[in-house]
């Protein structure tokens, strides 16, 4: 009969039942991907239930600094966390750790001849501790040291101890390589936009130095035209990086930086044609991916343009993200009398109507001509896709 089964043995066998119990939870919880610091500050606490001490921590190794940093930790004071630096020398445990990659077990710290116990350990009347090394994919630098503390000289820290403490470092070690993978595919994303965004301020300058050699009426309006349409897209490219995440814009936001841009490239100054934005409180808050919100901007660029070569007097620009499941409904109104009675816009053979049309296929564009004398155009955008299963 193995000792485990022997019953002396019961409450060894519910402590390694428990530490199962965590790491697979804390397994669990890291798949969810939270943040990095939020599941540090979980394995210090899964590390402290595990072995049943009130002491823990999360030491992250800073090479530039030649320390390792306190980066979580349970038991601890609130000026200990962030703050308290330890040797990665091989005199301190946790430097052992970090040296040799080999975990340090060490049951009577008072009566160390390897290692010196930390100021903070003494402090908090550590007597015994134990470290493994967190570290992720193989050939990686190492991330830091997991280690467990206590106050008593009870029941020692054993190799199953180890084992349990190691497991969760390896899920921790796992957790930072998805941290770095994601941080690099931002880089290189940022990169990718930072050049598309280069090109087409380029583009929008040649076009810019082409109008100044045109001459012919049209040929000039085309020109304008194409560089606002340029210059739409590459404001969208501006604020794909100033959202909540990489690739998601804040519409309210980059609509008004647009109005700001069309006040200037449509000549609208002072004393001239008003043109404003209303933007309703629920719109005030979404937030779209890169390809809506530059459908969005090409369907304002169009309309504004359109209202301020044929309208009268000022133009406004509404915008309902609420209405209609989230689709984005999208007024632009002006005081013209709009085409004439019976004019069809999708059959419009305009390069402005054709491109409408196209971009608002799944929603649609529909004249008004209310009592109130202004004409305007209703664009209705496609609502977002399902999120994938």
């Amino acid at each position: 009969m193995s000792d485990i089964g022997r019953p002396e043995n019961g409450g060894e066998l519910r402590r390694r039942l428990r530490q199962q119990q965590l790491i697979s939870a804390f397994g669990r919880e890291a798949l969810r991907g939270p943040d990095l610091d939020g599941l540090l500050q979980d394995a210090a606490q899964a590390a402290s239930d595990g072995l049943g001490t009130s002491l823990a921590k999360v030491l992250q190794h800073i090479p530039a600094e030649n320390c390792l940093l306190i980066v979580a930790g349970v038991g601890w004071g609130e000026d200990v966390v962030g703050v308290v630096r330890f040797g990665t020398d091989l005199a301190s445990p946790a430097g052992f750790a970090l040296r040799t990659g080999a975990p340090v077990i060490s049951n009577h710290l008072g009566g160390e001849g390897r290692f010196r116990t930390p100021q903070l350990m003494v402090d908090h009347g550590v007597r015994r501790a134990v470290n493994v090394l967190i570290r992720g994919e193989a050939g990686a630098p190492a991330f830091g040291v997991l280690e467990v503390d206590s106050r008593d000289e009870g029941e020692e820290f054993s190799d199953s101890d180890v084992d349990f403490l190691q497991a969760l470092a390896n899920v921790v070690g796992l957790a930072i390589d998805r941290d770095r993978d994601r941080r690099d595919r931002d880089l290189l994303t940022r990169e990718a936009h930072h050049r598309v965004k280069n090109s087409l301020q380029i583009a929008q300058t040649l076009l810019r130095l082409q109008l100044r050699e045109v001459e012919d009426p049209e040929a000039r309006v085309q020109l304008e035209q194409a560089a606002r349409r340029i210059m739409t897209i590459g404001a969208v490219h501006e604020r794909l990086f100033s959202g909540p995440a990489i690739g998601q814009v804040a519409v309210a936001t980059y609509l008004r930086g647009l109005i700001e841009d069309l006040r200037s490239s449509l000549g609208v100054g002072e004393g001239g044609r008003p043109l404003a934005l209303e933007v309703t409180p629920a719109s005030e808050t979404a937030i779209w991916d890169g390809d809506r919100v530059t459908t969005l901007g090409l369907v304002v660029t169009e309309l504004v343009t359109n209202a301020f070569k044929y309208g009268r007097d000022g133009v406004v620009v509404r915008l309902d993200i609420a209405a209609l499941d989230g689709a984005g409904v999208l007024v632009v109104e002006d005081g013209g009398d709009g085409p004439p009675e019976g004019y069809d816009q999708v059959k419009g053979r305009g390069l402005g109507m054709r491109i409408l049309n196209t971009l608002l296929r799944g929603g649609g564009l529909v004249a008004e001509r209310p009592t109130d004398g202004r004409f305007r155009f209703v664009a209705t955008l496609s609502p977002a896709p399902p999120p994938a299963a």
